[in-house]
């Protein structure tokens, strides 16, 4: 019985990724983790800022960032970060560390970080900014985008 447990947790683990397949995802990582990929590994950053509220935001989750194509190109080439401008989360990144205004989450009350993102520009969701390998803003879409549109950007 109590090899049941691990051969059943075993059997599963290796099961998992198949009921998964064609349903590939981008690999969203986290500020933290993306301050440790940056240092060991280099590449470009796409960074996906966006709200509860927005509808084009959740449609760009929903439809545009399930697109086959994209993810492969985002998972290979991009290191993937969401932000919810929103959150009332603290956030480490760049030696520093960003926090929320208030405890409690509020409609238009930005986080540190995205106002810092976005600085010299309007807020405006959602929006999507692509750095080169060094953390240095190569450009910048603030709309939704459709795959095509997308694409484009990526390249």
């Amino acid at each position: 019985m109590k090899y049941f447990r691990k051969i059943s947790t075993l059997m599963i683990s290796l099961l998992y990724p198949l009921f998964h397949f064609g349903q590939e995802r981008i690999n969203w990582v986290s500020f933290e983790q993306l301050d440790s990929l940056l240092a060991v590994a280099p590449r470009e950053t796409l960074i996906f800022i966006h709200t509860d509220w927005c509808s084009y935001c959740r449609k760009m989750e929903r439809e545009i960032f399930t697109k086959p194509d994209l993810v492969t190109v985002i998972n290979k080439s991009y290191y993937a970060v969401q932000l919810d401008a929103e959150s009332v989360q603290e956030i480490t990144f760049d030696q520093s560390i960003w926090k929320a205004k208030s405890a409690k989450k509020r409609t238009g009350q930005y986080h540190a970080l995205a106002l810092q993102l976005l600085s010299g520009k309007r807020i405006i969701f959602p929006s999507i900014l692509r750095f080169d390998k060094e953390f240095r803003l190569k450009n910048i879409q603030q709309k939704y985008l459709n795959s095509k549109e997308l694409n484009d950007f990526l390249e």
